[in-house]
């Protein structure tokens, strides 16, 4: 990537902030609004051994949970979208670090909570060089 095309691709950096506070802005909305109401079904748990855990591939989408909370599941997937776009375009982890803290700052109340997100939702992005692990 050529000095002016790197340069062009970071201005677009801001724009990519302000989507993350939105998407993460409707995110707490959201979890809060479902969070509120009284569950149709009991909980139920699934427990998964270590083993089985290593064999499942990474990032593989669940039909249940899409179908289950069709907005959360698209919301959160934007959220990893952007992430990759970051990466993309600055060709670092540094890049989306710096992101997940400005982002995260412009909502101090829950900053905890929308650093947890992105940090989350970017699991696994990156290269062999330069790889987001949460």
């Amino acid at each position: 990537m050529s000095v002016t095309t790197k340069s062009v691709a970071i201005d677009q950096l801001p724009a990519i902030d302000k989507a993350l506070d939105t998407l993460l802005s409707a995110i707490i909305a959201h979890d809060a609004k479902r969070d509120a109401q009284p569950s149709e079904t009991p909980l139920r748990a699934n427990f998964v051994s270590f083993d089985d855990l290593a064999s499942f591939p990474p990032r593989q989408a669940d039909l249940g949970e899409m179908l289950a909370d069709p907005i959360r599941y698209g919301l959160r997937e934007t959220v990893i979208h952007l992430g990759r776009q970051i990466f993309r375009l600055s060709g670092s982890t540094d890049a989306m670090r710096d992101a997940l803290e400005r982002v995260a700052e412009m909502d101090p109340r829950h900053y905890g909570y929308r650093a947890t997100i992105m940090d989350k939702a970017w699991d696994g992005i990156g290269d062999d060089k330069d790889r987001w692990w949460s």
